[in-house]
């Protein structure tokens, strides 16, 4: 698999648009290593994908019998580690340099099945599996596109285990998940508004279930924000998908000057490497319609073995041990 550049993987995502070419693109949180690859190019024995929402229904796997039942076991990252990258956070947030930043780590687990097994067994609205990188079972889209150019994004911010007393009305009426979200929805606006003729708020803050392997469940808070596109969006795609990246959800507000606390807070928290494909994005434009996700429910291969990667929004409000306790309820595998 050839791995491109920004500037290649924009150009390859346009002439594919024109030609109405089905094809798949997977995007790096840094967008430096992308893969975009023709439909009839790939091969499921290197790539496997699924897309199962409201926009659509691609999958170029079959599902199989599960044998073993799936065990999960984790190794969390120390909290004196995670404070410390929190508090420099917290320090930037307090001098205004960020709004909102979206803190990660990478946590060492072991699992008793293989990632292919994972992707056929997991249930998730987009699963992706790169041999001997990555699977990745995400619940959050990113942005669809319809036949008529009306893009849609669906930022997600805000977990909370749905067994807690009253848990969702405990969530939307959190002073510091409402400022959270709402600067998220905030930031998508300002996004659509660079490539759209309109943009509106379609759904604000809606509650999404997501089942944990464990039988537990999980709210997640979305919102669903659109806009219209010009009629030659197909000609383009990767010039204004690009104006979007990377996704306000898993970055922060103001991008740029969040992006540079990110870089310098999690140096120790993802064992000096970068954060990579997770937090990127992939997706699937199948010569009519584009669906996206964000690559989050994250487990990665590297020297040491495997580590799930999770993260969550920080703001001035924000308490440390809370949220290093939200890093762990987002380690799973929802295979059920």
């Amino acid at each position: 698999m050839h791995k491109l550049s920004e500037k290649d993987t924009v150009l390859e995502m346009n002439k594919l648009g024109q030609l109405n070419c089905p094809f798949l693109f997977i995007i790096g949180f840094d967008k430096t290593e992308n893969l975009v690859i023709p439909l009839d190019e790939i091969s499921p024995e290197e790539i496997k994908y699924a897309f199962k929402d409201e926009f659509s229904v691609y999958q170029n796997f079959v599902d199989k019998d599960l044998i073993n039942e799936p065990e999960i076991s984790s190794e969390m990252i120390s909290f004196g580690l995670y404070e410390k990258a929190f508090d420099f956070v917290k320090y930037n947030l307090e001098l205004g340099n960020s709004f909102l930043t979206n803190l990660t780590v990478s946590n060492p687990i072991k699992v008793n099945i293989s990632f292919e097994k994972i992707i056929n067994f997991t249930k998730a609205k987009y699963k992706l599996c790169l041999k001997d990188e990555f699977v990745c079972f995400s619940p959050e889209s990113f942005v669809s596109v319809n036949k008529n150019g009306k893009i849609s994004s669906f930022p997600m911010k805000g977990t909370i285990d749905a067994n807690v007393k009253d848990a969702e009305n405990d969530i939307l009426n959190d002073p510091k998940e409402l400022y959270e979200h709402t600067t998220i929805v905030d930031l998508i606006r300002n996004d659509l508004s660079k490539i759209c003729e309109k943009v509106w708020v379609e759904r604000f803050r809606y509650i999404d279930k997501i089942r944990r392997n464990s039988g537990q469940e999980l709210l997640q808070v979305s919102s669903e924000v659109c806009g219209q596109l010009p009629k030659d969006w197909k000609n383009n795609i990767g010039d204004w998908f690009f104006e979007l990246l990377p996704a306000g959800s898993i970055s922060g507000a103001p991008k740029e000057k969040t992006l540079e606390i990110i870089r310098e807070a999690e140096n120790d928290l993802h064992q000096k490497s970068q954060r990579n494909y997770y937090t990127g994005v992939f997706g699937l434009f199948d010569g009519e319609i584009l669906t996206s996700a964000v690559m989050i429910r994250f487990i990665e291969k590297n020297e040491n073995g495997l580590v799930f990667k999770s993260g969550g929004g920080i703001t001035s409000r924000s308490d440390a041990r809370k949220e290093y306790e939200e890093l762990n309820q987002k380690i799973y595998v929802p295979v059920f």
